[in-house]
């Protein structure tokens, strides 16, 4: 039957009801477009447009794919107008699954408010970021610069592309705030919508969906640091300038001073922040500040956790209902605490790795998986070495090998403080050399996502050989049919050790003076698309002369079964099928002057793999730029669609 209607557009195009002298005569009554029928084309043959509205979106155009829906926009008035009806994009979404990107858990997104224009432009995101990200060279649909009002020195995005939370501070840098921004405002596209101030720069951002106490919200971990009281004076240093040297657990920060760590927890509500994005009030304007000094303030603060030993590490996420904050604090300890009132806090320390127990293995990076009911926790430390009996005058240093562990530990009991050393579950160990800032990806994943598809499996990436290469390593989640019985049954993802493989390594190098030059990568890991982006290895600075981006894959040619499953689901709804690439890395096709501005220096790096969206600041400046690797339908600067559907006031509701 699909066949049958891959030449719709053919079997109506001679109907244009402006070519028909009575459709002339009622367009010119003011009948309306919708009331503009045409039963018989030239010939006196029948025309689908006979047909009423009802059966042609619910029954004919179910039968189309995203192609032909898209050229059928261009038959006629009608079936331009009847082609943006929000029950066909809707559709679209259903049929897509989990290539859906993530949308926030408020009323505003909720399917049956989202407007027809938000649907649409889901489904063609999903599709274009998908075949731009497949191609061997992936090219940028869009470049976007927008002024964000601050200096941003980090930020994250979360899923599904709505929302970005920034740490910022103004040009001089002598006040630190942490802002949210709004992606995909009606009106203003990118706009500031709440601002809190904080004591200090904020590190190690997270911020996460989550409900706390009944109130979807988002939830905003970070850490930052401060002088002791013994040690403030008037000529005291920015603790916020000293950093871990690149990402390396076993290079500790070096101040001249002793430093204390605090991790502090935010809340705001998805809610506040709706009424604050309405597009009625236009940002900016007068009205728009009236409004936002009416509401309550939007930021509530959660609870924090001080230390005198180095905190890194924040993760978020809810256990067994109860919104949790979880934060590594060095060398090998694990600190959990309850967002709510009580605040129960939990602690346990890691149980060493035995061959090498006598050795500190400080954390390097960890991921709490909620529905499962456990943490995830790379460490790493030096083996023993013998220095060589006669070392050459001048020679290369040595480099250290150095074992790293992967390995399951269970999350405490609340209100565990003396819970001592946790033994692992299950654990994985891995010798290399040089190694260096792990990143693990975050699966999450929904219980009803985790029920009807395969969920995501979870990527863990690192650095070693002076940074010059990147290995990846992936846990695939466990198949159902051999998952524990508490799994099988409530349909929740399950991970285990067991299923850790080593994948693959990948060596970027950029050309200069005719040769190539092997440079330091770091990366922002995805479920299914994670970033690359390479610096030269000599730059030592935290302003990165970014060689280019990279695309990663979980496989090549994506025969991965979840690679699968998401192709397989994407085209439900699709007629032509994109050719894959075959390798796993694509450098990006971009233009030289994009080449050239991120060459001359970036503060920041976010991705969104679910839109397609790269986000970076230069020093100096308070823009945000947007690489943009998806198409999306055009707007005007009011918010309407571009074109604007015709002359029928019934579309607004759509």
């Amino acid at each position: 039957m699909y066949g049958q209607f891959s030449l719709i557009s053919r079997l109506i195009s001679p109907a244009f009801p402006w070519s028909h002298s009575g459709a002339n005569e009622r367009s010119r009554t003011g009948t309306g477009t919708w009331g503009v029928r045409v039963h018989q084309d030239s010939n006196g043959l029948p025309s689908l447009s006979m047909l009423s509205d009802d059966i042609l979106v619910d029954h004919i155009f179910d039968y189309l794919m995203v192609e032909d829906i898209l050229c059928l926009r261009m038959v006629n008035r009608l079936f331009y107008n009847l082609t943006h009806h929000g029950i066909i994009w809707k559709r679209f979404l259903r049929r897509i699954g989990p290539n859906v990107p993530a949308l926030p858990p408020s009323q505003h997104y909720s399917p049956n408010f989202l407007t027809s224009f938000e649907a649409e432009r889901l489904v063609i995101r999903a599709i274009t970021v998908h075949k731009n990200w497949i191609l061997p060279n992936p090219p940028a649909a869009s470049y976007l610069p927008v002024q964000a009002h601050r200096h941003i020195l980090s930020m994250i995005v979360l899923p599904g592309g709505k929302y970005l939370v920034a740490s910022a501070c103004n040009l001089a840098k002598t006040h630190y705030s942490l802002v949210v921004y709004v992606l995909d405002h009606r009106i203003c596209g990118i706009v500031p919508l709440a601002e809190t101030p904080v004591r200090g720069k904020a590190y190690n951002i997270c911020a996460k969906y989550m409900n706390v106490e009944g109130t979807p919200s988002i939830v905003i971990g970070y850490i930052r640091r401060k002088t002791l009281k013994s040690h403030q004076s008037t000529n005291s240093i920015d603790p916020s300038i000293y950093n871990p040297y690149l990402n390396n657990p076993r290079c500790q920060i070096d101040a001249p001073m002793p430093l204390e760590y605090v991790a502090t927890c935010l809340q705001i509500s998805l809610d506040a922040l709706d009424a604050l994005g309405n597009p009625i009030l236009v940002p900016g304007s007068q009205e728009f500040f009236d409004f936002a000094a009416s509401q309550p303030p939007p930021f509530r603060f959660l609870g924090h956790l001080r230390s005198d030993s180095e905190l890194r590490n924040v993760d978020l996420g809810e256990v067994d209902g109860v919104p949790n904050m979880v934060v590594a604090k060095m060398p090998e300890t694990i600190v959990m605490k309850e967002l709510t009132f009580d605040g129960a806090i939990s602690t346990f320390k890691c149980a060493r790795e035995i061959t090498l127990s006598q050795q500190e293995q400080p954390i390097c990076n960890f991921r709490l998986l909620p529905l499962q009911g456990q943490i995830l926790v790379v460490r790493s430390t030096n083996r023993p070495r013998l220095a060589p009996s006669n070392p050459s005058p001048g020679g290369p240093p040595i480099i250290p090998d150095v074992m790293f562990t992967v390995a399951m530990f269970p999350t405490p009991d609340p209100g565990d403080t003396e819970g001592g050393e946790f033994n692992p579950l299950s654990i994985a160990s891995f010798h290399g050399k040089d190694i260096e800032d792990f990143q693990i990806s975050d699966p999450h994943v929904s219980n009803d996502q985790g029920r009807n598809f395969l969920p995501p499996p979870i990527n863990i990436f690192y650095r070693n050989e002076s940074g010059g290469r990147i290995c990846h390593m992936i846990i695939s989640p466990t198949p159902r049919e051999s998952a524990p019985e508490a799994f099988r049954s409530t349909g929740k993802p399950h991970y285990a050790i067991t299923n850790l493989r080593s994948n693959m390594m990948h060596r970027l190098s950029f050309k200069n003076d005719e040769s190539r030059t092997v440079c330091r990568t770091f990366v922002i890991p995805g479920c299914l698309r994670s970033l690359f982006y390479s610096i030269p290895r000599d730059n030592r600075s935290d302003t990165l002369s970014v060689r280019n981006f990279s695309g990663h894959l979980l496989s090549k040619r994506g025969d991965d079964a979840y690679s699968i499953m998401r192709r397989e689901t994407l085209q439900n709804i699709l007629r032509n099928v994109p050719k894959h690439r075959e390798n796993m890395l694509g450098q990006f096709n971009l233009p030289s002057y994009i080449l050239d501005h991120i060459r001359d220096g970036v503060t920041a790096i976010a991705w969104d793999e679910g839109t397609g969206r790269i986000f970076y600041s230069k020093p100096h400046e308070t823009m945000l730029h947007i690489l943009d690797m998806a198409e999306t339908p055009l707007e005007t600067i009011s918010g309407q669609r571009h074109p604007i559907p015709l002359e029928d006031e019934r579309m607004l509701d759509l």
